[in-house]
């Protein structure tokens, strides 16, 4: 059996990415921002732990960071790492069980700085951190999100 995820993405990508005949990610929030990501992870009803964090959106050319809006979740831009570390400090995952972070995005533990920021995220959360290794299509997921058949093309950094 599979672990329940609180899924996150970016606007630019949900509705398109999920749209379709079959439901794919129906419970699913959206984020713009680091702002935005915080104002769901305080208030959105989390399913019961233990849970993953999956936050999904495209990624950026080159370099295959996960995108939140405009926002490249790369863990060395100063704000980007004090919002993580922030969370940790506040203990937001820690009270939810989520025991795993997955950066949703096409290839986003390819490249070296994909590699570098799921190391840095895992070491500032305490948790696991996971990327992908493929392009992600539609198919990929199912109606709670990430299909666990493909949990093989999820890395770690």
């Amino acid at each position: 059996m599979s672990l329940p995820s609180l899924n996150v993405a970016s606007p630019d990508c949900s509705e398109s990415f999920f749209a379709g005949r079959v439901a794919r990610c129906v419970q699913l929030h959206h984020a713009a921002s680091l702002t935005e990501l915080r104002d769901v992870l305080t208030t959105a009803a989390w399913p019961a732990g233990p849970v993953h964090l999956d936050l999904i959106g495209h990624s950026t050319r080159g370099q295959h960071l996960l995108r939140l809006g405009r926002t490249p979740i790369d863990m060395l831009e100063r704000d980007v790492a004090r919002f993580f570390t922030h969370l940790a400090a506040d203990r937001i995952l820690d009270r939810h069980d989520v025991v795993a972070v997955r950066l949703l995005g096409c290839q986003t533990a390819v490249t070296d700085p994909g590699r570098r920021t799921l190391r840095m995220l895992s070491r500032v959360l305490g948790l696991p951190t996971y990327g992908t290794l493929v392009p992600l299509l539609k198919s990929h997921s199912d109606a709670s999100g990430l299909s666990p058949r493909f949990a093989h093309v999820l890395a770690s950094g």
